[in-house]
């Protein structure tokens, strides 16, 4: 496997540090992972299309830094195999060209389980995340590294353009407003909703490759967003940060 379709894969999940513990399913000659932040504001399921012909099995990540810098050592070209005790998987050999790593794996029992999503509510607010959207966010974001939500001001004729608002409060506060058009017919948003801009940043750089990704949010609470190419196939889902000032 190419190190950087790994390193990209970790990136993805783990959206900067933000997420460390994971459970990696390989089947189907495939390799998926679901996991969910401390916060429990945003779930995340990344799948590597291609497996490089891995057999069936499952594992646990508790320390994915570490993995990402163990990965950091090797060249462009990856070995991957595993060391098994009574049919678990105990650690991950990685190796290229001269160099060699081992990852000791978690029990899954430690793994945060993640909630199935049975039935999802309809979306009823769309934007296009264009590059100059992408771009606006992420420094609109960085400028304000110590605000944590962003905010979208619901329509005041009930349809049309809308507000985002990275460091909103209903009292004086520093803030950058985006002006944004949805898309026809998913242009309503009925109440000011609020998520994470942090992870919404983490989530647009690590998929910064793919595009015409939408942003879809829904008034009872859970915003989405699908980015898909030849390699990957990443899904977000962000909860709405309730009782913002």
């Amino acid at each position: 496997m190419k190190k950087v379709t790994l390193t990209s894969f970790i990136n993805k999940y783990s959206l900067n540090g933000n997420i460390e513990s994971v459970k990696w399913d390989i089947a189907d000659n495939k390799i998926s992972t679901s996991s969910i932040s401390d916060d429990k504001n945003v779930l995340s399921f990344v799948e590597i299309k291609d497996s490089g012909g891995l057999d069936t099995s499952e594992l646990g990540v508790n320390d994915t830094s570490k993995l990402q810098k163990l990965i950091g050592v090797l060249g462009d070209d990856v070995e991957i195999s595993f060391n098994k005790h009574k049919d678990r998987i105990v650690s991950i050999n990685l190796s290229s060209e001269d160099t060699n790593v081992q990852y000791v794996t978690a029990d899954l029992s430690v793994i945060p389980s993640v909630p199935a999503l049975k039935k999802l509510p309809p979306f009823n607010f769309e934007i296009k995340l264009t590059k100059e959207f992408v771009s606006k966010f992420v420094k609109a974001k960085t400028a304000l590294n110590d605000i944590d939500t962003f905010t979208l001001i619901k329509n005041k004729k009930g349809k049309g353009k809308v507000k985002l608002v990275i460091g909103y409060s209903t009292v004086n506060s520093n803030r950058i407003s985006l002006d944004v058009t949805p898309e026809e017919g998913k242009d309503t948003l009925s109440e000011n909703i609020h998520f994470s801009a942090k992870f919404l940043k983490e989530i647009l750089t690590s998929n910064s490759e793919c595009e015409n990704a939408v942003l879809k949010v829904s008034d009872s609470g859970l915003a989405h967003v699908e980015f898909d190419n030849e390699n990957f196939n990443s899904n977000y889902y962000l909860v709405a940060i309730k009782n913002i000032d």
